[in-house]
């Protein structure tokens, strides 16, 4: 009598709330996975102390969340694997699967496994049923961000405070479960909810408030502990946020495979992506459908249209993670942001590249408020300081150029 062995447990590190969406898929496809809770001062102690200060704060929080995970109780590291996706290129992300296997075997655990898609070919291959994975992952992180884009649209207004965090809490959990149900129609009235509940929030709004475009480094930009929560700290300090969102990203993961392939003259190969990248864009739209109403700029603009944008600033050909931040700034720039906040780790190569180019972009966006923050995972005594000054530009450029007329839909 044969006895099966029991499926490796796959742990995700929590860069945000759209890695929730990760587990909650594989685990719809009958493979146990654990989200990896959020970095503390505890998982920084134990990063830095594993790490040789050259690394990224990205690098630093992942490497402490992972030596956290095999400190706790009853850990098996024979039936653990890290999901941990990869790249290739100029970024120290690529290097971050060999540091951290050689902290694992420097612990002894070479039983662990490491393993995941890398962004090269738009990480495809994902998973047993790669095509069913790949929605589920796709639908859950397009929910999160207008989620997310929902939350900082009324977050400000709110007229009772922690309102707008309760239903983006609910919801969230709420696209949790429906990605491990499966996705599909229980997303879409999980949005459809959505809508109703923010709609109805009593909100405030005799003014509108200088709007703050955040773009570079995805991970700290999204990850509240690395950058500080600088989402929160803009509006305490009288702004509204619109952030890049997650599935950015994976659009330019589809564009820059595609481009891969034109050089490399493989047509077969760019059929096919253009049909997953239409197929992401239908279900992106039948999402945001429900709420689209709510929002200014509910839709993803086109990656070559952000290319384009990119162009008379720095090659496309150079493939980073620069070329979203500059043509993203010139994106929210066109929709009325009164500054731009370019988060990067300290030292980033990507971000110091867009830093470098801000002057030109803010000369040909009538010098639009600017403001590089570089995250080292070690604090930041002067932030505060240099985000009030900073607003005080936005709020400055705003009366010059924006029209203050209050919003219809947000005067209540």
């Amino acid at each position: 009598m044969s006895v099966s062995t029991p499926a490796k447990t796959y742990y995700f590190p929590f860069m945000c709330d759209h890695a929730l969406i990760l587990a909650a898929a594989f685990r719809a496809e009958g493979q146990p996975a654990v989200m990896l809770p959020p970095s503390t001062d505890e998982t920084l102690a134990l990063g830095l102390a594993q790490c040789g200060g050259r690394e990224c704060a990205p690098c630093v929080l992942i490497s402490g969340d992972l030596v956290r995970l095999t400190r706790q109780p009853g850990f098996d590291p024979a039936q653990a694997v890290l999901f941990m996706v990869t790249s290739s290129g100029s970024c120290r992300f690529g290097q971050y699967v060999t540091l951290l296997r050689h902290i694992l075997d420097r612990l002894g655990l070479r039983e662990m496994e490491i393993t995941g898609p890398t962004v090269n070919d738009a990480y495809q291959g994902l998973g047993k049923n790669p095509l069913r994975l790949r929605r589920l992952i796709w639908e859950g992180a397009v929910a999160v961000d207008l989620l997310q884009k929902l939350l900082h649209r009324y977050r400000p207004y709110e007229r009772q405070p922690g309102a707008a965090d309760a239903i983006y809490q609910g919801c969230l959990e709420a696209v949790v479960a429906a990605t491990e149900a499966g996705g599909g129609r229980e997303l879409v009235a999980v949005m459809e909810r959505a809508a109703r509940a923010f709609e109805e929030l009593p909100v405030e709004r005799r003014k509108r408030r200088p709007l703050i475009g955040i773009v570079g480094e995805i991970y700290l930009r999204h990850n509240r502990y690395g950058n500080l929560d600088l989402v929160r700290r803009v509006e305490a300090l009288g702004g509204e946020v619109d952030l890049a969102p997650i599935i950015e990203w994976l659009y330019y993961a589809n564009w820059r495979f595609d481009d891969t392939c034109r050089v490399r003259g493989q047509p077969l190969a760019r059929a096919r992506m253009a049909l997953v990248d239409r197929y992401q864009r239908a279900l992106e739209r039948r999402l945001a459908r429900p709420l689209a109403h709510l929002l200014d700029h509910p839709y993803e603009t086109p990656v070559a249209r952000l290319m384009r944008y990119v162009e008379p600033y720095y090659s496309t050909d150079l493939g980073n993670e620069c070329l979203l931040s500059i043509g993203k700034t010139v994106e929210l720039a066109r929709h009325g942001v009164c500054g731009v906040i370019n988060v990067m780790p300290f030292s980033c190569m990507p971000g110091i590249i867009t830093a470098a180019i801000a002057p030109r972009l803010r000369q040909d966006l009538d010098q639009l408020p600017w403001l590089d923050i570089a995250f080292d995972a070690q604090g930041g005594t002067n932030l505060t300081t240099r985000l009030e000054a900073f607003m005080h530009q936005a709020a400055e450029f705003q009366a010059r150029r924006l029209d203050l007329t209050p919003h219809p839909r947000m005067v209540r």
